[in-house]
């Protein structure tokens, strides 16, 4: 990994600008010479002023000066989350195993995610292991979750059912989170998307644990927020949840429409997932409706 002042050097000049463009009246000339040689380091506040003046986010900034390349946690997410919506459970099995052993503590906390997402998908009622248990402490003991945490958010939904905590208390929790970062003007970190697939979870959560009222309720949950920011993957996770609820509780004719379009979308890497989804709870949805009519 390069020093930040190296890195800087290296954007600077591919853009053609001058170090008195970027540096003038933030740092003295002689202060940019020893930074960019790799001599001094910057303070945080300065650095940011910098990168606004090369067009550049702190992510971005990041990945190149990591050779451009991903973080190792990044990375390690990535690979686990694709196999995922691949449905490609014996990937996700040698990842889980594969980062579980990392020194790295950020890629053995995607590993625990990996066996999560495996226990979640088998919906296997088994105790939580050690390192579950560890994550959950650390979730549970953070009083207001960031961004790390809003990524993992269907992961938080099945510790909070593995653990048998409140998922009403979860819920409202991550969508606090989520509203610190997101207006009506701007969603920076796509937090609308991340909160489309938590409530997707959630749905499936209440709707498992048989609280009808609290799921039928719902429906408020996903339509608030600033849902003008969603992008596709986020309007998709948006409307098979309304497809979900509509099947459960709302019109079966509207919904028998939410479902062909769904199948009918372009091949992507959620196909399977949308697949296994509209056909397991299509036939749940068939079946609740038929106990309510006897």
């Amino acid at each position: 990994m390069q020093t930040i002042g190296a890195t800087l050097k290296q954007i600077r000049q591919a853009k053609g600008f001058t170090q008195k463009e970027v540096y003038g009246n933030v740092i003295s000339r002689s202060f940019a010479i020893r930074l960019e040689s790799g001599r001094h380091d910057v303070t945080a506040e300065k650095l940011f002023m910098i990168l606004d003046r090369l067009g550049v986010s702190a992510n971005e900034f990041r990945f190149m000066q990591n050779d451009d390349q991903p973080t190792a946690n990044q990375l390690a997410r990535s690979q686990v989350m694709l196999a995922y919506d691949q449905q490609n459970f014996p990937l996700l099995s040698h990842l889980a195993t594969r980062y579980g052993h990392s020194k790295n503590p950020a890629e053995r906390r995607v590993a625990v995610m990996a066996d999560i997402l495996m226990l979640a998908f088998d919906r296997r009622d088994i105790a939580p292991t050690s390192a579950m248990d560890n994550l959950w402490q650390q979730l549970a003991l953070t009083k207001t979750w960031t961004l790390q945490e809003i990524e993992f958010g269907s992961v938080i939904l099945v510790l909070t059912v593995m653990k048998k905590t409140s998922l009403a208390a979860t819920i409202r929790k991550y969508h606090l989170a989520c509203a610190r970062y997101v207006s009506a003007e701007a969603d920076p970190f796509r937090v609308m998307d991340s909160r489309a697939a938590f409530d997707l979870v959630a749905l499936q959560q209440l709707l498992n644990q048989r609280d009808y009222v609290a799921a039928k309720n719902f429906k408020q949950q996903l339509l608030t927020g600033y849902t003008e920011h969603l992008t596709n993957n986020g309007t998709l996770e948006q409307q098979l949840s309304l497809w979900l609820w509509e099947s459960y509780f709302g019109n079966s004719t509207h919904a028998d429409g939410l479902a062909q379009a769904l199948r009918q979308l372009p091949a992507s890497r959620f196909r399977l997932g949308i697949s296994t989804l509209l056909s397991v709870w299509g036939k749940k949805a068939t079946q609740f409706r038929a106990q309510r009519q006897s």
